[in-house]
């Protein structure tokens, strides 16, 4: 076995008209982050309407579902009407319960997969890219636990039995091929006993779905990219720490929300592209034809295999860099010696691949990842700028699916919380101790207070 990059591969997917480019996803997908800003999901609709194209896609349905007028003209000419006055009465409630769809209102899950993708085609493009990310980082091999969880959820009305007359029928098999890497094992099975969770209340479920998936979605791409920056020390099973603060607080400087959270974040982000190029470069090679290789997965392979597996793969990284990178695109890069480790190869070419991605398309590239924050997360700090915030609604959301008992203990609820991404400090422990105490969420064990309790929310 021979172990080096393919260099035949390589040329193929970095050449356009004899000019070097710094594309990605053939053969690795990092982040659902357009580089165009018009294919830039805007969620005018909140998370509601990529919600609805996962619920299509966990049942094999068409991504793109149809809520014209033209819908309502087809469904009034199968039914029968006494009169002319009774058929235009029931094409206006049609057109009313179809508009209450386009805003993202609904009152039952069936409605749920009604709500449609953006009207621009170029945004929809975003759109259907969060929900292959969400579909393969969640639910890809997952797909029949997911179904029987919201196969319990009976609750067909009228509107979706109407709608479901004029639905395209055809079944996508096997939802495509995986896109994304389902990086997070843990997390993903945090997510499933969630969701199962969560639909044990199915009037909860219905009003909170969309922001459990706008959390999850969120989460996965915050740990992708501080785990892909750890490089070779990408841990799948240990999040890292992202803080939060609760909406009504006030920001500071000293406050870990500050430090260890969207401004963490943005800086982790800053030139991030490359790594979307560089893992497409180093999984174009002669030993694996798997996709999504990142650079935990080869440095794996490469010590199962042995160190002159290993050695031969990072001359091959240097030849490469030097023969065809320096050479189309004149950037300098560093020369091979004995001394170098697998570790500062991948140093060494995703400085060089760095030098050339242009200031516009790491710009625009991060932007989407902030749109998510600013529409979602976002709470304005003043000097500080923005700090990832949780709004009570979502802070309710998260301590009901951190309980699956009757009540949790309350040092055990901050635990939970962690499993699934968010941290908190000190002083906003206090503020969410505060609303549940309010809210009549929270028992004592004894007049001591020594323990303390969360009850269940559902």
């Amino acid at each position: 076995m021979v172990y080096q990059l393919d260099f035949n591969k390589i040329n193929k997917f970095i050449d356009k008209s004899g000019k070097y480019t710094f594309r990605r996803r053939s053969v690795a997908s990092i982040l659902p982050l357009p580089t165009r800003e018009p294919e830039r999901a805007k969620f005018d609709r909140g998370f509601s309407s990529i919600t609805g194209g996962i619920i299509r896609k966990i049942n094999g349905k068409n991504l793109i579902v149809d809520t014209s007028d033209a819908i309502v003209e087809h469904i009034i000419s199968m039914g029968k009407f006494d009169d002319e006055e009774s058929k235009n009465l029931f094409a206006h409630y049609l057109r009313e319960q179809i508009k209450e769809l386009h805003l993202g209102r609904i009152t039952s899950l069936n409605q749920l997969e009604r709500i449609p993708l953006a009207e621009n085609e170029e945004e929809r493009k975003g759109e259907i890219d969060l929900i292959n990310f969400f579909f393969d980082t969640f639910i890809r091999d997952e797909v029949e636990r997911v179904q029987e969880i919201l196969k319990k959820q009976d609750d067909s009305d009228l509107l979706s039995d109407v709608l479901e007359l004029s639905t395209d029928h055809s079944v996508t098999k096997n939802n495509g091929v995986e896109i994304y890497y389902s990086a997070f094992p843990t997390l993903k099975e945090h997510f499933i006993r969630d969701l199962e969770n969560l639909a044990s209340n199915t009037s909860f479920l219905i009003n909170h779905i969309s922001l459990f998936f706008v959390h999850y979605t969120f989460v996965a791409m915050s740990q992708l990219i501080l785990q892909t920056n750890k490089m070779t020390r990408f841990s799948q099973d240990e999040l890292l720490p992202v803080y939060y603060i609760l909406q009504w607080e006030k920001p500071a400087t000293w406050r870990n929300s500050s430090r260890q959270g969207n401004k963490m974040l943005i800086g982790e982000m800053d030139g991030f592209f490359a790594h979307e190029h560089a893992l497409n470069i180093l999984g174009m090679n002669t030993f694996s034809d798997k996709r999504n290789q990142f650079y935990h997965d080869i440095k794996y392979q490469l010590e199962e295999a042995g160190l002159e597996a290993e050695r031969e793969y990072i001359q091959s990284i240097y030849k490469w860099m030097k023969e065809i990178y320096k050479e189309k695109t004149n950037i300098p890069v560093r020369e091979y010696s004995e001394d170098k480790t697998l570790d500062m190869a991948f140093d060494d070419l995703i400085s060089a691949i760095k030098k050339g991605i242009s200031s516009e398309v790491n710009s625009r590239y991060q932007k989407a990842f902030q749109a998510i924050i600013s529409k979602f997360f976002r709470k304005h700090g003043g000097s500080l700028g923005t700090i990832l915030s949780l709004s009570q609604e979502h802070l309710l959301m998260l301590v009901a699916i951190s309980i699956t008992d009757e009540r949790i203990e309350l040092k055990k609820l901050w635990k939970e919380l962690e499993k699934r991404g968010v941290w908190l400090d000190y002083h906003s422990k206090e503020e969410v101790v505060k609303v549940l105490d309010k809210l009549n969420y929270m028992e004592k064990k004894s007049d001591s207070g020594d323990a303390q309790y969360v009850k269940s929310i559902l």
